[in-house]
């Protein structure tokens, strides 16, 4: 085992190496400074308790990323429960349905509330996809799995978006029964 001293200088590397790179992708999938810089700290709180996973890896920051990537989706599954998600989604939206389901993946706030409705492996796809601007060979490789899974799951994504527009055309539409 090593010696305390060592696992804090191995722990404060990586952080110098990839701290700023942990904290960008964290800013890009919550859209807040405050709560990226916590989701980092418990990234390299989680290095320094793991550090020989780290090693181990083949990258690195693949790690940190996945690491990242799992704390911020499990916040913003925490951050879909505080809210009433049909009635955010639609004043996202504002008062015109937009049918290209494009839309989510150009508007920042929307394309977090909607992955915070997807499965964790959704979840990662569509964040390469859109935030990594990967292309779907790309992700396949980088994820070991076949490029028509990453189809697949991207339609799982488009499919769950249109189901919440949906939902909150029909909440919104909705005027309850007439006054006497």
């Amino acid at each position: 085992m090593q010696p305390k001293d060592e696992d804090v200088e191995r722990t404060e590397g990586y952080y110098h190496r990839y701290g700023e790179a942990v904290y960008r992708r964290c800013q890009r999938l919550l859209g807040d400074d405050a709560q990226a810089w916590d989701v980092t700290q418990e990234v390299f709180l989680r290095v320094h308790v793991h550090l020989k996973q780290v090693r181990e890896a083949t990258s690195a920051l693949s790690w940190l990323l996945t690491v990242a990537d799992r704390q911020c989706f499990s916040l913003l599954r925490r951050r879909r429960t505080e809210r009433t998600s049909a009635i955010t989604l639609r004043a996202l939206v504002d008062d015109e349905l937009d049918t290209s389901m494009e839309r989510f993946v150009t508007d920042a706030d929307l394309l977090r509330h909607v992955l915070a409705h997807c499965p964790e492996d959704v979840q990662r796809i569509v964040a390469h996809r859109f935030l990594d601007e990967l292309e779907q060979e790309q992700i396949a490789t980088l994820l070991d799995v076949s490029r028509k899974t990453v189809q697949r799951k991207l339609q799982t994504f488009f499919e769950t978006a249109r189901r919440l527009i949906e939902v909150s055309e029909s909440a919104v539409s909705w005027k309850g029964p007439a006054s006497a």
